[in-house]
């Protein structure tokens, strides 16, 4: 059956109340974006909206972009274009997204979502454990860039323009992993 915007505006208040979100903000530098600031990046396995499992150690040696979006997030709709193309641009040279969808509703509305806009990159439906590993994430988008060892290189709270995106991978990928 069909929710009515009734019904998705008290889901949507509800995933803000779970996750402890405060407020969505476009602020980019890491002391402002919550989460966790430095080290390994939490491991995560997750299973992705075509049923295979996608952890985090299974992508040592390339850059990854791990992004916290909720289907009914307008800034979240708005940057999958820019992370599309990006992905395009870079997964032949060691680049990796991991969208990790929080909606209360899980796979029922973010396999939907991403096949619409069809995402080439890993889609998750994300758990209570991997959002607080992830320092309870306190706005939506939320994104961590990890580094092809696994460690947090970055992370930002909003919409970041491509460019500034495009940079950051660039920068990460011409690090090259320690052996």
């Amino acid at each position: 059956m069909e929710k009515g915007p009734i019904a998705r505006g008290i889901v949507a208040g509800c995933v803000f109340a779970l996750l402890g979100v405060l407020a969505v903000c476009g602020c980019t530098d890491k002391e402002d974006a919550g989460g966790i600031s430095s080290g390994r990046a939490p491991d995560f396995s997750l299973q992705d909206i075509g049923g295979k499992k996608v952890r985090l150690k299974d992508l040592r040696g390339k850059v990854v972009l791990i992004n916290f979006f909720a289907t009914w997030c307008a800034p979240c709709r708005q940057e999958v274009p820019d992370f599309i193309h990006l992905y395009k641009q870079f997964k032949d040279k060691g680049f990796e997204i991991v969208g990790i969808g929080v909606d209360m509703e899980g796979e029922a509305v973010i396999r939907p979502f991403a096949e619409h806009l069809q995402i080439p990159y890993p889609v998750v439906a994300g758990t209570r454990e991997v959002v607080m590993d992830y320092g309870g994430i306190t706005g939506v988008p939320t994104s961590f860039f990890v580094d092809r060892e696994g460690y947090l290189a970055e992370q930002f709270i909003g919409l970041r323009p491509a460019q500034s995106l495009e940079k950051t991978i660039v920068k990460l990928l011409a690090k090259k992993a320690q052996p």
